[in-house]
């Protein structure tokens, strides 16, 4: 039997309009950022080990979003101490929302908790036009990547338009990047450029945020591991003075390493291992350094001065990722003890053994 020429083009037409095109698809959104597929598929197969996260995604599946115009927060710190403008904690709150859901649904896989972060991620992006530089621009800095990662676990789940989303990242956010500052903002801009970089496959966007990451670190961290930027710092707007000089001390530096080391682990999911370059090996001191003072606070050199009261000393969830690439002891023994706090990005359920 003769082929049909005309048979076997209308075959081929067919076959290809039923094969599903992924040109327009960057190579970074098919798969997840920070986390990999492998591990998440692990973690699928153990789903006590998540059951409580599950139980709180379901809590939040009704929780309306915060999403506002205009972001203006009162800044964080006064010359009494703390503000507490409840929008402050806007984008914080609705991150963290995002991000359960999208690690729910990429332990799940039910497609309920992607839609829930993409309907936060478009509120967001549809709604959020202006931003003021002080208190708003820092919270930018500090909460868009959880939802940029979040984003991106859930970007395939189902048909899902993001450019409002993409179109707020690059319009509103990365132009109130703090990337170019030198304490722990510069290393949350530099997060947060990276986490927008690789959503957007920007190629050149993400060598300029690992040179920064380096640059970073290489100035920040001092011979003995200390960051003379992070020690100093008290609770009020007198931020490196006044008679509660070090009391945020500790907090600090674990809140500078938190980003650096998230940031680390995004570029280990783009092939590019951070870890091993001369910045990674400070960025492995300053852990050092935080896990000695967190094990044994009265060290800290602002310990006695405070009357060893001091803020967020157990602040370590990110200890679990460095833990894998520095082995430290007392690091180990902190991790021991119990949960680590500061663990708002699951990083206990994600890296835990």
């Amino acid at each position: 039997m003769k082929n049909n020429p005309g048979r076997i083009i209308s075959s081929l037409i067919l076959a290809l309009l039923a094969f599903p095109c992924h040109a327009q698809t960057s190579v970074t959104s098919a798969q997840p950022m920070m986390i990999s597929a492998e591990r998440f598929a692990v973690l699928r197969q153990e789903p006590a080990r998540w059951a409580a996260l599950r139980k709180r995604c379901d809590k939040e599946l009704t929780q309306p979003t915060h999403a506002v115009a205009d972001y203006s927060p009162a800044r964080h710190y006064t010359a009494d101490g703390v503000s507490h403008d409840p929008s402050g904690k806007y984008l914080n709150t609705d991150a963290g929302v995002a991000y359960r859901a999208a690690l729910c649904y990429q332990l799940s896989h039910d497609v309920v908790y992607a839609r829930h972060t993409q309907q936060i991620a478009d509120a967001w992006g549809k709604t959020l036009a202006h931003v003021s530089k002080d208190q708003g621009a820092a919270e930018l800095n500090f909460n868009i990547p959880q939802l940029v990662i979040a984003a991106s676990w859930v970007r395939n789940a189902s048909p899902w338009d993001d450019s409002d989303f993409i179109a707020m990242l690059q319009k509103v956010a990365l132009p109130l990047s703090h990337a170019d500052k030198a304490n722990n903002h510069g290393n949350w801009g530099v997060l947060m450029d990276a986490s927008i970089a690789a959503y957007t496959s920007n190629s050149k966007q993400l060598e300029r945020a690992q040179q920064r990451w380096q640059t970073l670190l290489s100035n920040q961290v001092a011979e003995d591991g200390s960051m003379p930027l992070e020690i100093c710092r008290s609770n009020t707007n007198n931020f490196c003075g006044g008679p509660d000089k070090g009391i945020n001390g500790i907090s600090y530096t674990h809140y500078t390493l938190h980003p650096a080391t998230i940031t680390a682990e995004i570029f280990m999911q783009l092939g590019k291992n951070l870890y091993q370059t001369d910045a990674g090996k400070k960025l492995s001191l300053a852990y050092q350094r935080a896990a000695e003072w967190t094990r044994y606070p009265e060290r800290f050199p602002y310990y006695a001065s405070n009357q060893g009261k001091l803020n967020g000393i157990n602040n370590t969830a990110y200890f679990l990722i460095l833990q894998a690439h520095t082995m430290n002891d007392d690091a180990a023994e902190i991790i021991k003890q119990g949960k680590p706090g500061s663990n708002s990005m699951e990083l206990v359920l994600l890296y835990g053994r």
